[in-house]
């Protein structure tokens, strides 16, 4: 299994996402997920009230008012919490890879999240300095195979040496 600048805790994440410097990614985000909730409020009618999107300002406003309600969660908050893999880490019992930057503008791991990482053998954890939002690329050497997607090729790497010592 592997992780690419995956959201772990979603709190944090989504409150780093709503900090002033993130706020064009919150409102793509956002506009995305409003345009999806449209869609399905145009093909399921009597299943989603399109005026449950009027006023949305935030991805925490969405997931409280959109995202908890037709998921069955009380609040964003509870959203947050019982849906975040932070919650389950302890119980991964297979080879799995998180890639995430340091400079990754939204991403967040909480300090007992990392202490939870730290302490699954079966979690192989690698931060970069710099990488951003999935943006992990290096430096390209064509003859070498090298194509300077750093993450695609660290994945590679790490299901290809999962895969043989599986067979051994």
């Amino acid at each position: 299994m592997v992780g690419v600048s995956p959201a772990v805790d979603l709190a944090a994440s989504a409150a780093a996402l709503h900090e002033p410097a993130n706020r064009f990614y919150e409102r793509r985000f956002l506009r995305a997920l409003l345009r999806r909730f449209r869609r399905k409020t145009m093909l399921f009618p009597r299943a989603f009230d399109p005026q449950m999107a009027t006023g949305i300002a935030s991805l925490r406003d969405f997931d409280d008012r959109i995202t908890a309600l037709y998921s069955g969660f009380q609040s964003a908050e509870d959203y947050y919490d019982r849906a975040a893999a932070a919650r389950v880490l302890d119980r991964i019992a297979v080879p799995t890879l998180i890639l995430h930057a340091a400079d990754d503008p939204f991403i967040r791991f909480t300090a007992e999240t990392r202490a939870k990482i730290a302490a699954n053998p079966y979690i192989t954890w690698l931060e970069t300095e710099h990488g951003g939002h999935c943006a992990f690329l290096g430096q390209a050497d064509h003859a070498a195979g090298d194509d300077g997607y750093w993450a695609e090729t660290t994945a590679l790497r790490f299901i290809l040496k999962q895969t043989v010592e599986d067979r051994q």
